[in-house]
């Protein structure tokens, strides 16, 4: 092989393991938007996955202040708490996370995002857009979520209208 195809080559290897590095590498981003899927994922099945999702993404006295609730639930327990009690009322909330941004600065993240609640998701109509800002910060590899604020039901979107 000529010297010049043999430098064409080696260069074209190279970026293509550059561009598949960055592409599989996980970024701060990604591991922020991960940990959030994965808590909005184990909200939806509650019980035992809930619990373990908010152990291994969650900080011991994270806090979720929603706009319906007189007060914030501060810690681990009073959130599965909280889902145990809605549940036993019959009340089951299917979230989705919409149009995440996610923000780094040092060790913390913040996400902001259409959090999407509804009663029944086969139902489009019944879908109830607020929004969100989560705040994370970093342990070792790993972002766990620090606090989440949920605002009111957002009625400006096509989503929330009757």
């Amino acid at each position: 092989m000529r010297p010049k195809a043999t430098l064409q080559l080696t260069l074209a290897s190279m970026g293509i393991l550059a561009t598949l590095g960055l592409m599989l590498f996980p970024t701060d981003e990604k591991r922020v938007k991960e940990a959030a899927e994965a808590l909005v994922a184990a909200a939806n099945r509650g019980g035992p996955e809930l619990s373990n999702a908010l152990e291994t993404y969650a900080a011991p006295e994270v806090s979720f202040s929603v706009s319906e609730l007189p007060e914030p639930l501060v810690g681990r327990a009073a959130v599965l708490a909280a889902v145990q009690q809605a549940s036993a009322l019959g009340q089951k909330l299917h979230l989705q996370v919409e149009s995440v941004e996610v923000t780094i600065e040092g060790k913390r993240a913040r996400l902001n995002a259409d959090l999407i609640t509804s009663q029944r998701p086969e139902l489009p109509e019944l879908r109830r857009p607020r929004h969100s800002v989560a705040l994370f910060e970093k342990s070792g590899d790993k972002f766990r979520l620090v606090s989440a604020e949920i605002g009111a039901e957002r009625l400006d979107q096509p989503e929330a209208r009757p």
